[in-house]
């Protein structure tokens, strides 16, 4: 009698790669911001940090390193606050707005804050607003309420992450603060 190989497991995965890859997105922010945090399998290699943000974002950090380093980034874009008005009128129903989101934060981003404006299409007025280019997205903040919220939020994400994550001692120094010197 002789002894039948087991076939191996194929998936659906394995059968059929994903066809697209989304390359770059973009994630605007106006008026204040909200979200819950999640930690999962605190202090072990495994730790994480699910962030829901507003319901169409959702950032997981699995280490302190990339929560301190997205918490940088946004930090970095607080001089073009100047050009942001205090807080815009809720607008009308966008369609780029719809879609959820999601990011795994794995590694600390390089990141850029540019001010941006354009003139509206009926060359009435100027709109503007500051672009945070970080790897595959860019989180477009519209007004300085966006910009506070959304720092709070990841200021929260950060501590929760040095908190949880194994390597959170070594990056405890909060991007926000005026005395803060980014790691080498």
């Amino acid at each position: 009698m002789s002894k039948a190989e087991p076939s191996p497991i194929i998936t659906a995965t394995a059968q059929y790669p994903a066809p697209a890859v989304i390359a770059h997105t973009y994630v605007r922010l106006h008026g204040v911001q909200t979200a819950n945090l999640t930690v999962h399998h605190a202090r072990t290699d495994a730790a994480r940090v699910a962030l829901n943000w507003g319901g169409g974002v959702l950032m997981t950090f699995f280490n302190a390193r990339a929560a301190q380093g997205v918490l940088e980034g946004v930090a970095a874009a607080r001089a073009t606050l100047v050009y942001l008005p205090t807080e815009v009128h809720p607008m009308q129903d966008d369609p780029y707005e719809a879609p959820t989101v999601a990011i795994d934060w794995k590694h600390r981003p390089q990141y850029a804050a540019v001010s941006r404006s354009s003139v509206t299409p009926d060359q009435r007025r100027t709109v503007k607003w500051t672009d945070i280019y970080m790897g595959p997205i860019t989180i477009q903040v519209l007004d300085r309420a966006a910009y506070h919220s959304a720092t709070a939020i990841l200021r929260e994400a950060h501590r929760t992450a040095v908190a949880v994550c194994l390597d959170g001692p070594e990056h405890d120094a909060d991007p926000t603060r005026d005395d803060y010197r980014p790691p080498r």
